[in-house]
């Protein structure tokens, strides 16, 4: 492969196989639910809701779930349930996709962000330890891409100081640490079900826990229709109005998703042939790092595929010229697309809420700002991070053929210099 011209310079593209990134996988089945559905006039309460929650509780072992009309509504539902009031702190990863930090600014609590593991890109338990303080309410995580948090250290930690802790699971459907699933190991666990997701209800979201007292409170804020189903009394004052807010999923959203959990496993299965393929092919190669995966966890979902780009390693070239260079041999990547949040305009200006605002003299009990260098190890890795999507279906030759542009761009680094000189 040495000396082959790149494609970037006019040579033979390595990727040459056509392959379509379709997703969701829409079949049949789930149609013809929603089309039952539709047909029963069941387009805004129907028992399909209670049936999807039944089937996704029994899949993990757990006592209650609740579906929600999206993922951000069920983290939002989790920070009310376990308690997060005005200027309470909540520590959660930077490097995270938004609304798992939006949600605590909807109960007036202030996000503490932490430092990510750099071989898992997972929230550090060691910051996390670092970052708590006599205001600390609760801790939310993210399993990034599919890859489980260490979640020993943290239920350690947060047992230490009483703190609940929340799991993003929203990349790791059916993810296992140790032998159980993610979603079950801390106090709520909350998944989103959008059309992007591992499984899909078109937009949609579910939270799940052993917790009556926090299930009961989640159906409190955003199910009012519920309450009255619930165990104890304690809500069912607020029958006629909730909480103010309006959470229920919708019925033609929880048929889909109750067929897509059927085959759950089998596309997790899937992506995971295709993956660890693709690791396999790419470990070794200068200059990359492909995803690295704990021995004690399985991923799940394996949202999006990321690599570490070692600049280091290949003579100053940058990981933007890498990347073009790559692209025009066919391989589908990218830079990292979610921006690490403690850099945004919402945290760094803190204003947009006015006198409300969770960070102003109303609420906050001690003065939180957010700046660059904040999380040097976020920053590093962040700026490094390559994205490649999830090959779900069987692909075997185009995944040569991705591992082959990979060496063939590394191999010739003397024409990429030259072609950006």
């Amino acid at each position: 492969m040495k000396r082959e011209k790149l494609a970037l310079l006019g040579g033979r593209k390595a990727v040459v196989t056509k392959h379509e990134f379709k997703w969701p996988i829409i079949t049949e089945e789930e149609i013809s639910e929603v089309v039952k559905i539709m047909r029963k006039g069941e387009i805004s309460i129907s028992k399909v809701v209670k049936e999807f929650e039944q089937d996704f509780a029994a899949y993990h072992g757990v006592k209650y779930a609740l579906a929600q009309n999206n993922g951000t509504a069920a983290l939002h539902s989790a920070c009310f349930a376990v308690g997060v009031e005005p200027g309470d702190e909540v520590i959660v990863p930077s490097y995270t996709w938004w609304a798992t930090a939006t949600p605590i600014l909807s109960c007036n609590g202030i996000p503490i962000f932490c430092d990510i593991d750099p071989k898992t890109l997972c929230a550090d338990p060691q910051d996390i330890r670092r970052k708590i303080t006599p205001y600390t309410k609760a801790i939310i995580v993210t399993h990034m891409w599919g890859h489980p948090c260490e979640m020993d250290e943290i239920m350690k930690i947060a047992k230490l100081y009483k703190i609940a802790v929340i799991e993003d699971a929203s990349h790791a459907h059916g993810a296992i640490y140790k032998g159980r699933k993610v979603g079950t190991i801390g106090d709520i666990g909350c998944f989103s079900l959008q059309g992007s997701k591992p499984m899909v209800a078109g937009e949609g979201g579910i939270l799940i826990t052993n917790n009556q007292e926090y299930y009961e409170r989640a159906v409190a804020l955003g199910h009012y229709e519920l309450i009255n189903e619930l165990p104890s009394d304690k809500y069912k004052k607020y029958a006629h109005t909730g909480l103010g807010w309006k959470y229920r999923m919708h019925p033609l959203a929880a048929a889909i998703a109750k067929v897509q959990l059927k085959y759950l496993d089998e596309r997790i299965e899937m992506r995971r042939r295709n993956l660890e393929y693709l690791t396999m092919g790419l470990t070794g190669i200068r200059g990359i790092r492909p995803p690295y995966t704990a021995p004690y966890v399985t991923r799940g979902g394996w949202y999006e595929y990321r690599i570490l780009y070692e600049p280091e390693e290949l003579q100053g070239v940058s990981r933007e010229n890498f990347i073009k260079a790559l692209q025009a041999e066919g391989v589908k990547i990218d830079t990292e697309r979610y921006p690490l949040l403690h850099l945004e305009p919402l945290f760094q200006e803190r204003n947009l809420y006015g006198k409300g605002c969770p960070w102003s003299c109303l609420y906050a009990k001690q003065k939180v700002t957010y700046q660059k260098g904040d999380l040097p190890v976020s920053e590093k890795i962040h700026s490094r991070l390559m994205s490649l999507p999830p090959f779900t279906l069987p692909c075997r030759e185009l995944l040569d053929q991705y591992i082959k542009a990979f060496k063939k761009v590394t191999e010739n680094l003397h024409q990429l210099r030259q072609a950006f000189l």
